[in-house]
């Protein structure tokens, strides 16, 4: 599977609101801080707005702030948002798959579809309160530096 730079803008900007504790950030401090171009953000976060994932505060205490709590959100929903099917290919999708030949479908089929089941699975069980832990971590614990020769 292939993830799109503005679905991967998109999670980082979710990303980047779920270590702020939700919110609320500016536009362009979650741009700064995610190293996102401000001109993608401006696309991808009101159709995030759409879909209940964000909402936007006006003034100057305002911002972008989550609408959920990062636990209840998946990358597996921000990824959909984005991406769509989550299948390696037409023809392994649950809904309305691609015809395909006999021969495909006893072989090649199969392992399509494991593909795109792990896919979701990991997707699916990977919230963004998890993902702004591991960020926690990482800047509680100094990374260690390389041996010197």
């Amino acid at each position: 599977m292939w993830i799109s730079r503005r679905t991967d803008y998109a999670t980082r900007a979710v990303l980047m609101l779920a270590v702020a504790g939700g919110g609320p950030l500016k536009i362009g401090e979650i741009a700064r801080r995610g190293d996102i171009p401000q001109s993608v953000l401006e696309q991808v976060l009101p159709v995030m707005r759409t879909a209940g994932l964000v909402r936007s505060e006006r003034g100057p205490r305002g911002g972008y702030r989550l609408n959920h709590s990062p636990d209840e959100i998946t990358l597996e929903r921000v990824v959909r948002l984005f991406q769509g099917q989550l299948a390696p290919i037409g023809y392994a999708t649950r809904q309305s798959p691609d015809p395909c030949p006999e021969i495909v479908a006893q072989s090649l089929l199969p392992t399509w579809a494991e593909v795109r089941d792990a896919t979701i699975d990991i997707l699916g069980r990977t919230t963004f309160a998890e993902l702004a832990e591991r960020v926690e971590q990482r800047s509680r614990v100094p990374l260690p530096r390389p041996a010197r020769r």
